[in-house]
């Protein structure tokens, strides 16, 4: 079956590399029974089209539903196509769930290590309802076949109707085989609602002319956080006495070390949803996901605080904390963080240039920058492009780092 152009890579992550989208886990339901499935659609074909195919009895609460179609597939192969030629042999059928998957190919485990959390460091969702990030992660035990023994990512619970995660793995070949490495953004979609918002409807044509590079487009959020933004929001900027030594004289400074203590502390307390101390600091330090839901946490907590009845209570503290004069608003969090743009992939596989909606900073200097971004087309580019990393306080030296601040930046800020 030929590669439909929706199919083919058309955008590239900066830092991460091409995407290539397929259907991975399909899931549909029908009132023809499993054995005319079997009689009347090419199983054979199926098949040898899909990683997996798998007519099961439905065990479901619908009485007039009488099998299940679990269909995994695959970048090689296009089973949707035949679906769609049979799809008045399924009597009444609808999709109940359907997972996009996006892949970028890694040459060895530490490079798909690498570039997942490069993905991590841009990666937020639209209409985030979880506002954090979940992970778990069993680095001892066995991964299942095709799987490695990397943390996997979530957005989102598992009873939202649009979910999002992302982590490293095998890709899929038709007939149960694996091949190499990648990384993989997925997005899952459940039920009538989601799909029909994202795929134009919950029926198998549906899936058959879908525009997977579109939905990419659409609804993917790439964003770089500021941390020097972040460290004046949390902690407004106050003079600076004039015998102030290097570098603490420089504001910028001063607000990027206050968001290194605020982001250990949030590392320590989002441990528990890691499973790795590494892992939990690097998220909470590059994550725009992570750090928009604390954010938005400290903006709930704070119109909750000021709910109730007016006037100080005998025996409180005259104490008000900086952001009863300057609240944390959307305004003030969206100015933390600076939108990452996608890059066009031309069809001989060269990533165009791109230029970002807004200009990063650098500590100390006021003037933007561009992000170093490989946008030579002279020469086509490695497919594994995801050795890239922003720069980061090494989690090594996080205690060392939380100790100077308390005894000289903090002391300094004051």
């Amino acid at each position: 079956m030929p590669e439909t152009m929706s199919h083919r890579p058309q955008w590239s992550i900066p830092g991460v590399g091409p995407l290539q989208p397929c259907f991975d886990r399909v899931e549909i339901v029908s009132s023809a029974s499993v054995g005319k499935l079997n009689m009347l659609l090419p199983i054979a074909a199926l098949k040898a089209a899909c990683h997996s195919f798998e007519p099961r009895t439905y065990r479901g609460p619908d009485p007039r539903l009488r099998s299940r179609l679990v269909i995994v597939g695959t970048h090689d192969a296009n089973p949707w196509a035949i679906l769609a030629r049979h799809e008045a042999d399924l009597d009444r059928s609808r999709i109940t769930r359907a997972e996009i998957a996006f892949d970028v190919k890694a040459a060895s485990t530490e490079v798909a290590r690498k570039g997942l959390f490069a993905l991590v460091g841009q990666l937020g969702k639209r209409r985030h309802q979880r506002d954090h990030i979940f992970s778990p992660h069993k680095p001892d035990g066995t991964p299942p076949a095709g799987c490695v023994a990397e943390p996997t990512f979530y957005l989102e619970g598992r009873k939202g109707s649009v979910g999002l995660k992302c982590y490293a793995r095998q890709q899929k070949q038709p007939g149960g085989g694996f091949s190499g490495l990648c990384v993989r953004l997925e997005w899952t979609l459940t039920g009538k609602r989601a799909l029909t918002r994202h795929l134009g409807g919950n029926q198998i044509h549906h899936l058959a002319t879908a525009d997977l590079n579109a939905f990419l487009k659409r609804n993917l959020r790439l964003e770089r956080v500021d941390h020097v933004a972040f460290g004046n929001l949390l902690f407004p900027p106050k003079p600076i006495p004039p015998n102030a030594r290097a570098p603490f004289n420089d504001p910028d400074y001063r607000a990027q070390r206050a968001a290194v203590v605020e982001l250990l502390l949030l590392a320590e307390r989002e441990a528990d949803k890691f499973g790795d101390c590494d892992a939990a600091w690097r998220t909470c330090w590059n994550s725009p996901a992570q750090i928009r839901g604390y954010l938005r946490e400290l903006r709930d907590r704070q119109r909750r605080r000021k709910r109730g009845r007016r006037g100080r209570p005998k025996g409180k503290s005259r104490y008000r904390p900086i952001t009863d004069f300057r609240p944390i608003t959307d305004y003030r969090i969206d100015a933390c963080f600076q939108p990452i743009e996608l890059m066009p992939v031309a069809p001989a596989g060269i990533i165009m240039s791109a230029q970002s909606k807004s200009m990063t900073t650098t500590p100390g200097d006021s003037t933007p920058c561009t992000p170093v971004i490989n946008t030579n087309n002279s020469t086509r580019p490695s497919p594994h492009s995801m050795t890239e990393q922003p720069d980061e306080p090494s989690a090594g030296s996080r205690d060392g780092d939380a100790a100077n601040l308390t005894d000289d930046c903090l002391t300094n800020m004051s």
